[in-house]
């Protein structure tokens, strides 16, 4: 039986399993192909595909970005692209440092708040990622005691509207789709009910979006029926996954059920980019 999670991160961003681990959770899931879309990065592909050959589980490539203009805040997944497409990798590389600056920020909002936590500690939880995010923030929030949970830390002080929030870097979504076109990439727009942006689909559609995320955890079925309306008047892709980080605050891997005439249709849109 072929079952599909095109969502999901490890600790190459703010994941808590490694690429081999999450591979292999995705086996014993009984999935047979997955997505691993860290942020702002394609570091973890080479091990993910290379345990994934073993095992028999098929690994696309891909990764989350995000866009932060006065449209707001937009999260893209990427599938296909060329990982050593150069134009891109400056593009991933100048947002991932940034996210620092970010951290830092964050950081230094939460000791103004009373909360102070050492910025070693959130390059602890970081460990070897190549991106860090609010999560690792999250972590040492927890470790201090400050909050019970990840989730707790992000209700009372991370999440877009929290008193320790620091805004991303400012990138345009037009420079995102057209950077991700450049290296053969297919863009996505990820979780739009959840993230609140559903409204731009059109908008975005008109600046070459390819897709849109319907299956999402906490897309409910008439969400889910919004959402293809809109793919099917805008003619988007349809994908969908778990958005696994393998702590509590997302789902788990495998437990969104994707229908299975996704993957051909995004396969095929990714070999149509690549050979432009």
């Amino acid at each position: 039986m072929t079952r599909i999670d095109l969502h999901m991160h490890s600790t190459a961003s703010d994941g808590v399993l490694s690429p081999t681990e999450v591979v292999r959770l995705a086996k014993e899931r009984g999935l047979t192909t997955i997505a691993l879309t860290d942020h702002d990065t394609t570091a973890g592909w080479e091990e993910a595909m290379a345990v994934g050959r073993e095992l028999g589980v098929e690994v696309l490539g891909g990764f989350e970005i995000n866009s932060e203009t006065n449209l707001g805040h937009i999260d893209f997944l990427v599938y296909g692209a060329d990982a050593g497409h150069a134009v891109l990798q400056d593009f991933l590389l100048t947002i991932r440092d940034a996210r620092v600056g970010r951290a830092k920020g964050m950081v230094n909002k939460l000791a103004e708040l009373g909360l102070p936590i050492k910025w070693e500690r959130v390059l602890y939880f970081a460990g070897d990622a190549k991106s860090i995010a609010r999560p690792h923030v999250a972590r040492a929030l927890v470790e201090a005691g400050y909050v019970a949970s990840t989730q707790e830390a992000f209700d009372k002080y991370l999440n877009d509207q929290g008193s320790a929030y620091v805004h991303r870097l400012e990138i345009k979504p037009q420079e995102v789709i057209d950077t991700v076109h450049q290296a053969g990439g297919v863009i996505v727009l990820s979780s739009p009910h959840h993230s609140g942006t559903t409204h731009l689909t059109a908008q975005l559609a008109a600046l070459g979006l390819d897709g849109i995320e319907v299956y999402y955890f906490d897309h409910t079925d008439k969400i889910k029926a919004e959402l293809l309306a809109l793919a099917e008047q805008h003619r988007l892709l349809v994908t969908g996954g778990s958005d696994f980080h393998g702590d509590k605050t997302h789902s788990e891997l495998g437990s969104v059920d994707v229908p299975l005439e996704v993957l051909p249709k995004l396969k095929e849109r990714i070999a149509q980019r690549q050979a432009k």
